[in-house]
């Protein structure tokens, strides 16, 4: 199993990209509407205007935005005439209206579609990532989450319980 499955066989041919001048806001409108068909998707591809790869925007570099600036909101204070939906509100704004550009993961873990399950799962592990890119030919051709591993991994031992 591990060596017979590869990438291929789980990766997502259907994943959603950004360009990279994209704001947060887009990003995250993406992120959000691809989750409607994957719930358990948590990246946007991120490309440059040739269309390469410039990286990935995940739900995590996504949070940290939000909450970098959120937390440097100076009426968000721990008093109680903070008005918070207020200050929640103006936050929110400023943060999507800041360009992605700086929340990009470059450091992107690369599949080939022939690697097996077994590689992909040291991928994984090397790079702390719960997702990986396929390419081939230099282009994007899937991405990889690790609920998909999950799956096909635990497909063959259910029946074995």
């Amino acid at each position: 199993m591990l060596l017979r499955k590869r990438a291929w066989d789980m990766m997502r041919e259907e994943f959603t990209t950004i360009d990279e001048s994209a704001s947060l806001a887009e990003a995250i409108r993406a992120l959000r509407d691809s989750m409607k068909e994957a719930p358990d998707n948590n990246v946007v591809v991120v490309k440059k205007k040739n269309g390469s790869l410039r990286g990935v925007a995940s739900i995590w570099t996504m949070l940290k935005a939000v909450e970098d600036q959120v937390l440097k909101d100076e009426d968000l204070s721990l008093t109680e005439e903070t008005d918070w939906d207020r200050a929640f509100k103006r936050a929110g704004t400023a943060c999507c209206s800041t360009s992605l550009d700086e929340h990009i993961e470059e450091d992107v873990a690369i599949l080939k579609p022939t690697d097996p399950m077994l590689v992909v799962l040291e991928i994984f592990r090397k790079k702390h990532r719960s997702w990986a890119l396929v390419q081939e030919g230099g282009k994007i051709i899937g991405v990889v989450l690790l609920s998909d591993v999950y799956r096909e991994l635990t497909r063959d031992l259910v029946t074995q319980f």
